[in-house]
């Protein structure tokens, strides 16, 4: 018999070829069935004492088998088989009370190593083998009762990571324990761990496919910049002029005028004798003033996320905004009056990303953009918020920058100051009016680029995975 070794690639019987995409299929399955999960369906909590009798457990034996690839002339029965075998490799084969030999035969393996001679013999002579040190094997007939009776069992504690839902986990690890037919599985919530406990050929197993279906999500890094910038101009110009011009009439003033202010007396004069009087003007003033100011602020930040799951970036406050009170006549009696209820509003910016990613270096992001300002109104005394939103989808290359402007605020002001009538006056007006136009404006910019951390699962190779057939599931050495 010849055997051919491939790299990472474990050959799978008939029956079992296509578990890893029957995994992915049910998995897919159970996210589009359902969002949630029925009570039976939730994995069952570990105890204290389960977790320490996991970790007081040694790990299963295994094998030691020398380096090289030989070829073997084997002959005789399978005790004969497996003790030629031992020798060649500085191994000690022991055998169950009840194992049956079978008849002789002529065994040639060309070009193997003592592990894949070992896999060989097992299948030839219908046997399994149990290691039971580095160089010592127990050798039992492949039936049902004698691998329940004599195949190890062993709790297998797997971290969890953080990134993983509790729904994506329980669909997992639901799919895997289905195909693997594990008997005990378990989950602690407070250190994220799982646990799998049944015989080891199956829990080996189910650990490297919990673990491929745990990388077929990609995972990518997103750098977040965002600019505020504002800016602010007021200018002011024209004749200042005074809004009251008084009436005196100086022959009933007489000796009392030096009682009057200095700035009263400036003025003009009409009449003569009984009949002077006078009109008080003002001093004009000619204004030309302007004021400026520039403002920008930059946040850095760095965002972590799955494939397909939103991310979101709050910069700003929380402000307390009362939605439920009581309020009312009560008679004057004394009337409990209940607390009234409190919302708390995101002001400021927010940033919500969805990213997928396709192929290796391209990325798309769903971008959403909020900016809430408080208005300073209020209607039953409740605040009226500013919302400005801006909604957008980007597709970039990797290490690309994406920049979401819209953001904007602008307001403009005029104030015509002046004299009544004449400063409406088509080419004379301005002589007698001061103007000032005030501009307020802010814009802000959010710079993203997107890192891949982790391929999609069109991009990762899935390794197979020799579990044997169903009838005989093959035992780790």
């Amino acid at each position: 018999m010849h055997a051919r070794r491939r790299a990472l690639v474990f050959h799978i019987e008939p029956l079992m070829r296509n578990v890893i995409f029957w995994l992915a299929l049910a998995v897919t399955g159970c996210r589009a069935a359902s969002a949630g999960f029925a009570s039976e369906d939730v994995l069952p909590t570990l105890s204290e004492a389960e977790l320490e009798q996991a970790r007081r457990l040694l790990p299963p034996p295994e094998l030691n088998f020398p380096a090289g690839r030989r070829t073997l002339e084997l002959q005789g029965d399978a005790k004969a088989l497996f003790q030629q075998l031992g020798r060649s490799c500085s191994l000690e084969a022991v055998f169950d009370g009840q194992y049956q030999p079978g008849p002789p035969v002529r065994l040639r393996i060309v070009e193997a190593d003592c592990r894949e001679a070992l896999r060989q013999l097992e299948v030839v002579t219908a046997s399994f083998v149990v290691p039971l040190g580095e160089h010592v094997f127990l050798v039992a007939n492949d039936t049902p009762p004698k691998r329940a009776e004599l195949e190890p069992t062993m709790a297998l504690m797997i971290p969890v990571p953080q990134s993983l839902s509790a729904q994506e986990l329980q669909e997992t690890a639901r799919a895997v324990q289905q195909a693997m037919d594990i008997v005990r599985l378990g989950f602690d919530t407070q250190r994220r761990l799982l646990v799998l406990r049944d015989k080891v050929s199956k829990v080996r197993a189910a650990e490297l496919l919990f673990e491929q279906l745990l990388q077929h999500r990609g995972q990518l890094a997103v750098e977040l910049e965002m600019i505020e910038v504002s800016r602010r101009a007021t200018l002011s110009y024209g004749l200042a002029w005074p809004g009251e011009f008084p009436f005196y009439n100086f022959m009933r003033i007489g000796p009392a005028i030096g009682m009057l202010p200095a700035a009263r007396l400036s003025g003009v004069l009409f009449g003569g004798g009984k009949s002077l009087f006078g009109i008080g003007v003002g001093k004009a003033e000619l204004l030309a003033s302007l004021t400026e100011s520039f403002g920008r602020l930059l946040l850095k930040a760095q965002l972590h996320s799955l494939a397909g799951q939103p991310a979101s970036f709050h910069v700003g406050d929380q402000y307390p905004i009362m939605t439920a009170g009581y309020f009312g006549y009560t008679g004057g009696l004394p009337v409990y009056a209940p607390a009234p209820t409190m919302q708390f509003a995101d002001l400021g910016a927010v940033v919500k990303f969805t990213p997928f990613i396709h192929g290796r270096d391209e990325v798309s992001l769903e971008l959403e953009a909020e900016f809430k300002l408080l208005t300073g109104e209020s209607v039953n005394g409740i605040p009226l918020l500013s919302n400005r939103r801006l909604a957008s989808r980007v597709r970039l290359k990797e290490g690309e920058w994406a920049v979401v402007a819209g953001l904007l605020n602008s307001a403009e002001a005029r104030t015509i100051t002046g004299v009544a009538g004449l400063a409406r006056l088509p080419l004379i007006g301005p002589l007698f009016r001061q103007q000032t136009v005030s501009k307020d404006s802010s814009e802000v910019l959010i710079l993203l680029k997107p890192r891949v951390l982790a391929p999609a699962p069109s991009e990762m190779v899935a390794r197979e995975i020799f579990v044997g057939s169903e009838s005989r599931v093959r035992s780790p050495l």
